[in-house]
C-alpha cells in the first residue's frame, strides 16, 4: 500500500480531488455561462481538467490498495465502484472542456498550421451552442458525482455498518 508520512496515500490524495473537481465544475459551468469571461477561465479551466484525471487514477488506484488491507465491506465495496466510475467521468470532462475551450476560442487551436483546416468546422454556428450545453452539464455532472463518491466514502469509513 502506498504511503505518504505514514498515512495510506488514498486518504491524502482524496483530499486533492474533493477540492480540486468541484472547481473544475463550477469554472466549466461558469466557462459557459459568462462569456466575458472566457479568455480568463480557459486556461484554469483547462489545467484542472487535464489534471483530474491522473490525480482521480491514483486516488482510485491507492483506494484500491487500501481496500485490500480493510476488511470486505458492502460499502466499501459501493465506493470502489462509485471511484472506478469517478474515473471514466473525468475522461469524459476532459474531452467535453477541451471541445468548449477550442470551439469559443477557436484561434487557440487554429493559430498552430498543423489545426487551420479545422477552422470550417470551428466556424460552424450550431458548434459554441452545442459544446457551451455539455459543458454546463459535464460541469454539473462532474460537481454531482464528486460529492456521491465522496459521499459514499465518507459513510464506509463513518458509519457504524
Amino acid at each position: 500500500m502506498i504511503e505518504i508520512g505514514g498515512l495510506p496515500a488514498h486518504i491524502l490524495l482524496i483530499h486533492g480531488v474533493v477540492v480540486l473537481a468541484p472547481l473544475a465544475g463550477v469554472l466549466a459551468i461558469v466557462f459557459g455561462l459568462v462569456r466575458r469571461s472566457r479568455r480568463y477561465v480557459a486556461w484554469p479551466l483547462g489545467i484542472l481538467a487535464l489534471l483530474m484525471v491522473p490525480l482521480s487514477v491514483l486516488t482510485a488506484e491507492a483506494g484500491e490498495q487500501l481496500q485490500q488491507a480493510m476488511p470486505a465491506s458492502e460499502l466499501i465495496e459501493e465506493h470502489a465502484e462509485q471511484g472506478s466510475f469517478f474515473r471514466i467521468v473525468t475522461v469524459i470532462f476532459l474531452v467535453v472542456v477541451v471541445a468548449q475551450i477550442v470551439s469559443a476560442l477557436p484561434t487557440v487551436l487554429t493559430r498552430w498550421s498543423a489545426f487551420r483546416g479545422l477552422s470550417g468546422i470551428l466556424s460552424a454556428r450550431w458548434l459554441v451552442p452545442v459544446t457551451t450545453v455539455l459543458g454546463i452539464l459535464a460541469g454539473l455532472f462532474l460537481i454531482y458525482q464528486s460529492i456521491v463518491t465522496g459521499h459514499s466514502g465518507s459513510a464506509s469509513v463513518w458509519s457504524d455498518a
